[in-house]
């Protein structure tokens, strides 16, 4: 019986004393106190609310400032320590094309071997070539390891030469290439002669790993990056690697897209990325290359210390209402400590712990209503203990009525249950769960009733006919069980409970875990009890052979598991 039911039935037959409603009455009053307290507590706190919250405005326009002026400063030194990083390696270039612009070597070896020098001293250069004024190759220096390193294609290749040839240092566009996730940019220049005419041309492929290890070492405070775009918005670095792999474009980027219209200034802005997240970034470029630096965070982190003050504030707030309204509050926590246990308690006794009791010794309204929420608890309590024997001796009954339509099975049912309850136990079920096995094994065979006397205590072999109506009971035990609400949980072990784990049982053939865990229980207790009791049509078999069996039997009709713990608990009922 539910607990609703049951407060009706017991309303019905234990009218509560005039005196206990009167103090139920009574006890609703305590809302009044709670009343007077936030009344008390809203004269105190709104003046000091609204001070704090205009010292707050004034704090949080100061403090945004503060956070765009740091991710400024943070743009600004990134895209500096760029713009020296890039300018060093041109510098170390120029000395390589200084270095080639004496006598040229008697052979095209000596020529490589003379760049490759240059490879060892200077990690940033990938490859070094050597053209002449018309476009023929001169020299040419890799490291070990990449001669299949990618071109950087004729387009460039030509351009850096026209470029070079003219006096001009020509430095591309970073580029991803196939075989890397670094972009890298082509630089050609111009290599003279000691009278000062071009005397040929050397273009050097260069890795941007140092701007990448640059904007890997910017964190700013949880979730804060900063990356690096060209001219065209493409991401040449990011702390997502992968994502400068892909050559993402960014121009789509509030941010980016400022940076782009800007050219060459500076700036800081609050925008959305592109997943439409909150922001607040800064941006610069890097002098003499085109490419912006963007620093960005999301703007609740930005403005954390912002919540902090905030929470801060509330907080001494709340301390100073808190002093101003002492008296108030301690009567207030003095009745409402006990209604909260109370009220907890009544939740627990409302989800079916009837053993709750409440500790409340007060001679006020508290004290009463603590005296009859006791009282009532017992009532509970005992009725429920009351229902639940009933129940289960009714359930008992009702087993052994069905085995005493067959006098070869009397007990059958109580000893199954007393089995199937033992090897949950040993499965370590929950008591809630080993209820549920004790209940279904009970009623396994209700599913009996509806078979005639004659087909169950039939002393012949039976008829196909008569096997197929003995192989239905565990359907009719389902459907008339199945009207009781309360046994809803126990009714799939009693249509499974015939059930084998290679599908050749019945009623449904069901395989493996698809034959719920009850069914797989029962199933084990009832075989080992069939074959160890005296029957019509068999005598019952020796231990040590139902055994055997039942290992044999393992994996194919019954749970492995189930069949262990099965041999585990042979002494305890053989001993009961």
């Amino acid at each position: 019986m539910k607990l609703g039911d049951f407060l009706k039935s017991f309303r019905k037959t234990e009218s509560e004393p005039a005196s206990e409603q009167e103090d139920i009455k009574q006890g609703r009053g305590i809302k009044i106190l709670y009343q007077f307290l936030l009344v008390t507590l809203a004269v105190s706190v709104l003046p000091l609310l609204a001070s704090s919250y205009k010292l707050m405005g004034i704090s949080r326009t100061y403090l945004e400032d503060e956070r765009l002026a740091l991710h400024s400063q943070v743009a600004n030194a990134a895209a500096g320590e760029i713009s020296s990083t890039m300018a060093n390696v041109l510098s170390n270039l120029e000395l390589v094309a200084k270095a080639q612009g004496g006598a040229s070597p008697l052979s095209r070896e000596a020529r490589d071997r003379s760049l490759i020098f240059y490879l060892d001293q200077y990690p940033e250069i990938k490859r070094l070539v050597q053209y002449s004024i018309n476009g023929g190759e001169i020299a040419r220096a890799f490291r070990v390891g990449q001669s299949k390193f990618p071109g950087i294609g004729q387009n460039v290749k030509a351009i850096a030469i026209k470029e070079a040839s003219g006096g001009k240092t020509y430095i591309s566009s970073p580029v991803v290439l196939h075989t890397e996730q670094i972009p890298i940019v082509a630089v050609g220049m111009p290599i003279y002669s000691s009278d000062g005419t071009i005397r040929s041309i050397l273009l050097g492929v260069i890795s941007l790993n140092r701007v990448q290890e640059t904007i890997q070492r910017i964190n700013i405070r949880r979730q804060g990056i900063a990356y690096v775009v060209d001219g065209g918005g493409i991401l040449i670095a990011h702390q997502a690697v992968e994502r400068v792999a892909e050559s993402e474009d960014m121009s789509s980027v509030e941010i980016v897209g400022k940076y782009l219209l800007a050219g060459v200034s500076a700036g800081t802005i609050p925008f959305r990325d592109k997943m439409g997240k909150d922001m607040v970034g800064s941006y610069s470029t890097v002098k003499g290359f085109g490419w912006g630096v963007v620093v960005q965070e999301p703007r609740s982190d930005a403005y954390e210390i912002i919540r902090k003050m905030t929470f801060q504030t509330v907080i001494w707030a709340l301390v100073a209402v808190m002093a101003a309204g002492i008296a108030s509050t301690l009567l207030a926590i003095r009745l409402a400590s006990p209604i909260g246990v109370l009220a907890e308690k009544v939740m627990s006794l409302a989800k079916g712990d009837f053993h709750q009791r409440v500790d409340i010794r007060s001679r006020n309204e508290l004290g009463q209503l603590a005296v009859t929420f006791n009282h009532m608890a017992s009532r509970i309590e005992k009725h429920d203990r009351n229902m639940r024997e009933l129940f289960i001796n009714t359930t008992k009954a009702l087993a052994a009525a069905i085995d005493a339509k067959d006098p070869y099975t009397r007990g059958h049912s109580q000893r199954v249950a007393q089995i199937s309850l033992e090897i949950s136990r040993e499965m370590g079920l929950s008591p809630a769960e080993q209820q549920k096995v004790n209940i279904s094994a009970l009623l396994h065979d209700v599913g009996k009733i509806g078979i005639e006397d004659r087909i169950l205590r039939k002393p012949t072999e039976l008829t196909d006919e008569e096997y197929n109506i003995i192989r239905q009971h565990p359907v009719w035990g389902s459907m008339i069980m199945g009207h009781i609400q309360q046994l809803k949980e126990v009714i799939p072990g009693i249509e499974s409970h015939h059930e084998r784990l290679d599908g050749t049982g019945y009623p449904k053939g069901l395989k493996g875990a698809q034959i719920p865990l009850l069914g797989r229980i029962i199933a084990v207790a009832d075989t080992f009890d069939a074959m160890t009791s005296e029957r019509l049509y068999q005598k019952a078999m020796e231990l040590k052979f139902v055994v055997s069996k039942l290992e044999e039997w393992k994996g194919s009709r019954y749970d492995p598991e189930i069949v262990d713990a099965m041999i585990k608990i042979l002494p305890r009922i053989s001993s009961g």
